[in-house]
């Protein structure tokens, strides 16, 4: 969607509402225009009829009188006499060769024992000839505004707006993690002023809550580990001790429980972080290197599975990304291979510069695999899996603008991370070509 400043948005409303108000203004102008020139016209036709019969009581002669657009005539004096009245027809007007719009005032007067009928005319203007000049100055009037409505948009938004776009500036600027508060500019309108007052506030609230659960957090996970780590040593000593069968397997079992409590408190605690920005990219990583030294710390698990890699790995590949996050995505996505694998199965690994692809066998997922990436979702509840993986994934690529789809198709998993936001009207196909299942 077309995207538009502010000033254009009020540019391009006042002209909306401009140009029906010149329209309507140029109707009521029309109206106006005609209706004051034939009061005009009938006005001053009626002053030279009764100056004509002026003129013609004071002895003036007839032929004197009588000329262009005006007759005098004499009638019968026992006619009964005409009342002064202006009536509105058409002529003939050879000039021009056709009808014109025409103006008669007339009336007869009985003077010096003669009854004399006197009349002027005059051709009006017509509609359409009005119209024409409503519409001519209409059109530069509009011009003219469309003109200096333009230039002074741009102006007042580089004086007026000065203080908004410095605050737009500032609150893309700011973090909360960074310990100085929000700080903006004075300004003497007061809009603007109640606005950077509720930021302020707004902000150092905001940063204020951070820190304290930011603090909490770091203290829960730290509390945590503590206890988890003596129960963790108990139960090793107990499972050293002379103990049942059964008894050793209950023990196991709480162990279990304990790691995975452990490294669930661990994930919940990346994914807050994660959310709060805390890990940014100083620098480029090349993580064809990084992808490497994953699968080297992997080989052991492949072989105790039987798992069979193929792998096409581009180098190098530089992205924008933390060198920790990158670690953590890629032994998340390797892990997730692994284990929801079966067993002589086979792993595909692609990394090219456009995007990372990881395919391995395995069971269909009982589950919509675009649910796989919500928090505490897995596709099996029984496994020791903490259910954040694929979360932490997805926080992961949302954080840096990239696209990540998990599909599967034809007993393969397959899941991608494009580097790149994908084309509209294009999709890439996957290796082997296996189309990819599109489920978002």
């Amino acid at each position: 969607m077309k995207r538009f400043r502010l000033i254009d948005q009020f540019t391009l409303w006042f002209l909306a509402v401009t140009v029906p108000v010149l329209l309507g203004g140029g109707i009521l102008v029309f109206f106006i225009v005609q209706r004051e020139i034939i009061r005009e016209d009938s006005r001053r036709l009626r002053d030279t009829v009764e100056l004509l019969a002026k003129n013609l009581r004071e002895g003036t002669r007839l032929d004197q009188l009588d000329g262009y657009q005006v007759h005098i005539e004499e009638r019968s004096y026992a006619a009964p006499p005409v009342p002064l009245r202006v009536t509105d027809t058409s002529v003939w007007f050879p000039p021009h060769g056709h009808y014109e719009r025409e103006l008669r005032a007339a009336a007869s007067y009985k003077m010096h024992g003669k009854h004399y009928h006197i009349s002027a005319s005059n051709l009006v203007a017509e509609p359409d000839e009005i119209a024409e000049g409503v519409i001519e100055s209409l059109g530069w009037t509009f011009g003219l505004l469309l003109g200096v409505v333009g230039l002074l948009s741009r102006f007042l938004s580089r004086r007026l707006l000065v203080p908004f776009n410095q605050t737009l500036r500032a609150i893309g600027a700011f973090s909360v993690t960074r310990p100085e508060p929000l700080r903006l500019a004075p300004t003497r309108t007061q809009e603007f002023t109640q606005l950077h007052r509720f930021l302020e506030q707004m902000t150092t609230k905001a940063a204020s809550d951070y820190r304290s659960l930011k603090e909490f957090t770091e203290n829960a996970s730290h509390e945590l580990q503590t206890p988890l780590a003596v129960i963790r040593g108990k139960l090793e000593l107990l499972m050293e001790s002379e103990i049942s069968e059964k008894q050793a397997g209950l023990i196991l079992a709480a162990h279990n429980a304990v790691e995975k409590l452990s490294k669930t408190s661990q994930a919940l605690s990346l994914l807050t972080r994660l959310e709060n920005q805390e890990y940014r990219a100083t620098e480029p990583v090349d993580l064809s290197t990084l992808l490497h030294h994953a699968l080297d710390a992997f080989h052991e698990l492949f072989v105790m599975k039987g798992l069979t890699l193929e792998k096409q790995i581009a180098e190098p590949v530089p992205v924008q990304l933390n060198p920790v996050l990158a670690d953590i995505l890629l032994n998340n996505l390797l892990g997730n291979a692994i284990r929801h694998n079966h067993p002589d199965g086979c792993v595909s690994v692609t990394l090219t510069a456009a995007a990372f692809r990881i395919r391995n066998t395995g069971a269909p997922p009982p589950v919509p695999t675009e649910t796989l990436f919500e928090r505490f979702r897995k596709s099996n509840q029984s496994s020791d899996s903490s259910g954040l993986g694929l979360a932490i994934v997805k926080q992961i690529c949302t954080l840096n603008g990239w696209d990540v789809r998990y599909g599967y198709h034809q007993g393969w998993h397959q899941l991608e991370v494009r580097f790149a936001p994908p084309p509209p009207a294009k999709d890439c196909p996957p290796p082997n070509g296996q189309p990819i299942p599109n489920n978002h």
